[in-house]
């Protein structure tokens, strides 16, 4: 009987735990640690939490059993790890919100949206027309509500979601934090009056102060634009000589039609019925530049007929900028594109 020599015991390999699936959330919320840089600014762009964030990235470091984050005093990082991942978690987010922005077409084919969109008047009297063909040529079931883009009526509107998108005034208020601004264009504002009126001569602001002024502003922006227009040049506002109107065209037929004054955008004189009727005053005095562009809510994802409205807008404004038309000529000779 052959005898079996004593072969020591051992035990099974004990194959590693999986590593368990990275969650969405965490995806996203490593790309926004390295856009902002920050775990504070992450959460406000994600309009979660810090608690949130922080808790989400120590599980990613976890789950994933190597350092991603490096955190200093001036925010965070990432280690090479990290880096690595980001490339991946890019893509990843990427895909999704063009699978999300896919989904949200098929809906619009087949159901009635409302879209809600503010604009500044002399946009709505150059641009406006050719991107409504456009969009509703490729959307014909989305249902517009358009407002006339005074800033101080628009933002408290875009805020409370009565607004989609404003297409207006990026300068001369207060800046908002929950709110997004992409400047289009860069314009200056002039006094103008009717042609041939009396005070035409006129070389500074001080020999018009005994005219009556027809203006068209929002009542909460009332003093920051008397400020612009008389204080900043040493002149007291003439205040019984100020009348407001509400409407930026019912304000140009009564100013061509009268000799009161106004005080507008210079895109607005080259775009407008008043063109030709309406002058623009030759002061020594100038005005600070004024900014148009985009204004949307910060944190939300724009629905995907107003994406698609904002594409043929700047689809427009390409084309404008080399346009033969009459009035788009004048009115891109008139402003600054900054996109």
């Amino acid at each position: 009987m052959l005898s079996r020599q004593a072969l020591p015991f051992t035990y099974p390999d004990t194959p590693p735990l999986p590593m368990l699936p990275l969650k969405l959330h965490q995806i996203r919320y490593l790309v926004a640690i390295a856009q902002q840089g920050s775990i504070r600014a992450a959460a406000r762009e994600l309009g979660v939490t810090q608690a949130a964030v922080t808790q989400a990235a120590r599980e990613l470091e976890a789950q994933c059993e190597v350092p991603l984050f490096i955190r200093h005093s001036s925010g965070i990082g990432l280690t090479p790890a990290g880096r690595s991942l980001l490339q991946h978690a890019q893509i990843i987010v990427e895909q999704l919100n063009s699978a999300d922005a896919d989904m949200a077409r098929h809906r619009n084919a087949e159901a009635a949206v409302r879209l809600s969109i503010g604009v500044t008047p002399w946009v709505a009297q150059s641009l406006l027309p050719a991107v409504l063909q456009a969009f509703h040529r490729e959307l014909p079931n989305v249902q517009l509500e358009l407002f006339e883009g005074l800033s101080a009526v628009a933002l408290p509107k875009l805020r409370e979601g009565a607004l989609d998108l404003l297409i207006g005034r990026t300068s001369g208020h207060p800046q908002h934090t929950d709110l997004q601004s992409t400047p289009v264009f860069a314009y200056e504002a002039t006094v103008a009056g009717r042609a041939g009126h009396p005070h035409g001569r006129a070389r500074t602001l001080g020999q018009l102060l005994d005219c009556d002024w027809l203006l068209n502003y929002a009542p909460q922006e009332e003093a920051l634009l008397l400020d612009h227009l008389f204080v900043q040049h040493g002149y007291e506002v003439p205040s019984r000589r100020i009348h407001l109107a509400h409407s930026s065209s019912l304000m140009l037929e009564l100013v061509c039609r009268t000799d009161m004054l106004t005080f507008c955008p210079w895109p607005l004189l080259e775009s407008g019925g008043g063109h030709g009727a309406l002058m623009p005053f030759h002061l020594k005095e100038s005005f600070s530049p004024h900014q148009v562009g985009i204004v949307r809510r910060r944190h939300d994802t724009l629905p995907w007929a107003a994406q698609r409205f904002l594409d043929h807008f700047f689809e427009q404004v390409r084309i404008g900028m080399t346009s033969r038309d009459p009035v788009l000529r004048r009115v891109f000779k008139s402003v600054d594109v900054l996109v």
